[in-house]
């Protein structure tokens, strides 16, 4: 089986289409094509079908599909045996916001020093979004909050950073005592983050004004510096950066766990070590910040 064929069928997939994957692999459309009807024959299953203006595997492709994602795993880790120290290639990473307005400029130095020959194309997104890209391969690893249901053995989740947890209030309420005028802004009760926060919120107010709710911690922080109301959120190092006059009270044992997602099956992955190591040295326990 030629793994460039391989190769090309699961970019159409990412990508939804015969002419992305070709921009990518600086082939035509009908090289893509003529690639996926040769894999077609060998395996004797249709592998795509169109839906709408988009290419998405057949119910038999999407049972080859994780085996034909390690073949294409296994091809990298032999071409980074032969280069020694297999820091080089893509690395697919996902990341929160607040994971990338703290880390980001960090991890691009980083890599650019010790790995110049890595490519790192970072993703953001929600940690339960990330998971689910992660879960189906399309990120090597992910920076997320830790989830609060046990992982499968295949997969593992080293702490980054725990950050405390608690009440953000406009300056002006806090000194003029008008705190609890203030209505609430929400950290998303569906992000993994935020339901820890709104439990918190709920065991001292049953019923809290709400003004408005969202998976944006860097905004609801200035909403919260402009005085429209108070929130209870993580402290990540960035925080003060959004909100600078504003007061942050931790709640006692509220903690929010930021840490790498990754397959346990890399975890000597000399890459991901080396983002490990860049991602502890400069974020870390936020405590007493």
């Amino acid at each position: 089986m030629d793994l460039r064929f391989v190769s090309s069928l699961v970019l159409v997939i990412d990508a939804g289409s015969l002419a992305a994957a070709a921009r990518v692999e600086g082939i035509t459309p009908s090289a893509v094509a003529q690639r996926i009807a040769a894999l077609e024959a060998l395996l004797g299953v249709p592998l795509l079908v169109r839906a709408g203006r988009v290419m998405q595997p057949t119910p038999e492709c999407r049972t080859l599909l994780p085996g034909l994602r390690q073949l294409l795993r296994d091809e990298q880790a032999l071409k980074g045996l032969l280069h020694g120290d297999g820091l080089e290639g893509p690395l697919r990473l996902g990341a929160i916001s607040t994971v990338i307005g703290d880390h980001a400029r960090a991890l691009v130095a980083g890599l650019r020093s010790a790995a110049p020959q890595v490519e790192l194309q970072l993703s953001p997104g929600a940690s339960s979004a990330l998971f689910a890209e992660f879960e189906a391969e399309k990120l090597d690893a992910a920076v997320i909050v830790r989830p609060g249901f046990p992982l499968p053995k295949a997969m593992q989740f080293t702490p980054v950073a725990r950050q405390e947890i608690g009440w953000l209030l406009p300056e002006a309420a806090a000194v003029e005592g008008s705190v609890e005028a203030l209505p609430y802004i929400l950290y998303s009760r569906k992000a993994w983050g935020g339901a820890v926060c709104w439990e918190a919120l709920v065991a001292q107010h049953h019923s809290p004004k709400i003004l408005a709710e969202m998976d944006a911690l860097e905004s609801i922080a200035m909403l919260v510096e402009d005085g429209l109301g108070r929130a209870v959120l993580p402290r990540w190092a960035a925080l003060r950066r959004y909100a600078r006059g504003a007061e942050f009270v931790p709640i006692p044992g509220l903690y929010r766990d930021i840490g790498l997602l990754s397959w346990s099956r890399d975890r000597r992955r000399p890459v991901l070590t080396l983002v490990l190591q860049i991602l502890q040295g400069t974020g870390g326990d936020q405590r007493g910040r």
